[in-house]
């Protein structure tokens, strides 16, 4: 084999593993600007899952306290006059309080709509992500629901019944109200309802949040 045919072959092969070697760089590249971008991704869901926890959490310390202060009106129903007016004020609030309950998924969304699910690589993390936004907005479905009927048992009472038994503002005077049978039956209804018991699970959302940490730490 002459010189030049030699010279020929190894710019050949040069060109060749210069390619070769391009495309491996940039394959890395690529590779870690995908981690770096999961990794951003991933943190604003643990951070929006988080938040969601905490609300939920907020949400179901109130749905306690309300079954409580209905409890209360119960148990002082034929008392309620010799009341102390700070703890009727504290309880009429509890009954009364208007309640929207909302969670959040725009993580989710862009991690969606950024083509950037199949690229975590686990498809167990991913179902766990999408179960822990479907349960956050289970739960705060269930508990507007109920907080959507314990309201409309209070507006068909204004309805239906004396001006008198109307506070200022339109809200009702839950010391009148607890007298009444339509009360009693409401005051009733509440305490049965036990929302927390579905509510209360907030074991997808932790085991998300666990899930996603271990991830983090190992990418």
């Amino acid at each position: 084999m002459n010189a030049s045919v030699k010279s020929v072959l190894l710019d050949s092969i040069s060109i060749i593993l210069g390619v070769f070697i391009t495309f491996w760089i940039q394959d890395l590249i690529d590779q870690s600007h995908d981690r770096e971008e999961v990794r951003s991704a991933l943190w604003l869901v643990r951070t929006e899952l988080t938040n969601n926890l905490e609300d939920i959490n907020i949400l179901n310390e109130y749905l306690n306290q309300e079954n409580a202060s209905a409890r209360y009106f119960l148990r002082h129903r034929k008392d309620i006059d010799s009341c102390p007016a700070d703890s009727i004020a504290y309880h009429s609030g509890m009954i009364l309080a208007a309640v929207n309950a909302t969670v959040s998924n725009d993580a989710l969304e862009f991690l969606q709509s950024s083509s950037l699910f199949p690229k975590i690589g686990n498809s167990l993390l991913s179902m766990k992500i999408i179960r822990a936004y479907d349960s956050s907005q289970l739960t705060v479905d269930i508990a507007n629901k109920h907080i959507e009927d314990r309201n409309e048992r209070f507006e068909d009472f204004i309805n239906e019944n004396n001006v008198n038994q109307i506070a200022s503002q339109g809200a009702i005077n839950i010391p009148a109200f607890i007298k009444t049978d339509y009360g009693l039956y409401s005051m009733m209804w509440i305490t049965n309802q036990v929302v927390t018991d579905q509510t209360g699970d907030i074991s997808d959302i932790k085991e998300a949040l666990t899930a996603i940490d271990d991830y983090l730490r190992r990418h």
